[in-house]
């Protein structure tokens, strides 16, 4: 069979499974299987694959008609520009938290410290790092599953972090010129995609209205954040006047808003 004949046939399989992305998603599986770029498949799209790929490939898709996570049959996702390997111990980073990277490091000060509290894949660190080299950066996280997957990415990326197995600041010492952090905000109740269901439960829930997390986070942050410092954090859209009431509380202001992401300044 060709490369063409059997990503239609298998994206009319991942169609009636109900996957929204089915044809990309059928490109993708068969670009990994085959080690070779989505768009190879284009310009080869009447070459034959051998029997083993073809096998390979038949395991994936059921996997995938499964509701498995794509990124977790691929074992990579793509943010801010960069690879990281993802593992099913830590949350698939969005395209909607690159905003967050963005403006840390358009805010962070010069030759400043920055930590991303609850790195998970240490994607927002590490994209942050790769484009402020100046920056001291640290990450912590109290999974060491988790924690484990941002080393690797760290080593991946050739960058240079500092990691701590911290539950919030229960184990951090300095104080900080930018904070970043995607804490779970979604609410105990929150009805969710199967693919997102198989994601780690501790990174995705943050109580009944999803800020439990949060309001914990702030009552420890101003030991930990310097005077004129900022506060990069993520949530939904509904949550966003609440989070901006409870960061009020703890003489932060708001510097930027966008859809999903909100920027704080500590003021002095």
């Amino acid at each position: 069979m060709t490369i063409e004949n059997l990503i239609k046939t298998t994206t009319s399989t991942l169609n009636k499974a109900g996957i929204g992305s089915a044809r990309l998603d059928a490109e993708l599986l068969l670009a990994h299987v085959i080690g070779r770029p989505r768009e190879w498949l284009t310009a080869h799209d009447d070459e034959p694959i051998t029997d083993d790929q073809t096998s390979a490939y038949a395991a994936l898709v059921q996997r995938r008609v499964n509701r498995e996570p794509l990124v977790h049959l691929v074992g990579s996702r793509e943010f801010y520009g960069f690879d990281f390997t993802i593992t099913p111990d830590v949350l698939t980073p969005r395209v909607e938290t690159e905003q967050m990277v963005e403006w840390a490091i358009k805010y962070a000060p010069p030759t400043s410290s920055l930590i991303d509290i609850g790195t998970g894949s240490g994607a927002i660190a590490i994209a942050i790092k790769l484009n402020r080299s100046d920056l001291a950066v640290t990450a912590t996280e109290v999974s060491l599953a988790a924690l484990e997957v941002a080393k690797t990415n760290a080593r991946r990326h050739d960058v240079e972090l500092t990691f701590i197995e911290s539950d919030l600041w229960d184990s951090v010492e300095p104080s900080f010129d930018t904070i970043v952090t995607n804490l779970p905000y979604l609410r105990d109740d929150a009805d969710l995609m199967p693919e997102v269901r198989r994601e780690p439960a501790v990174a995705l829930f943050g109580g009944t209205d999803g800020l439990d997390l949060y309001r914990r986070f702030l009552v420890g942050l101003k030991d930990h954040l310097n005077p004129n410092g900022y506060l990069f954090t993520e949530c939904d859209p509904w949550q966003h006047e609440g989070l901006i009431a409870e960061a009020a509380k703890y003489g932060l202001a708001p510097v930027e808003q966008g859809y999903f992401i909100l920027g704080f300044k500590l003021q002095a």
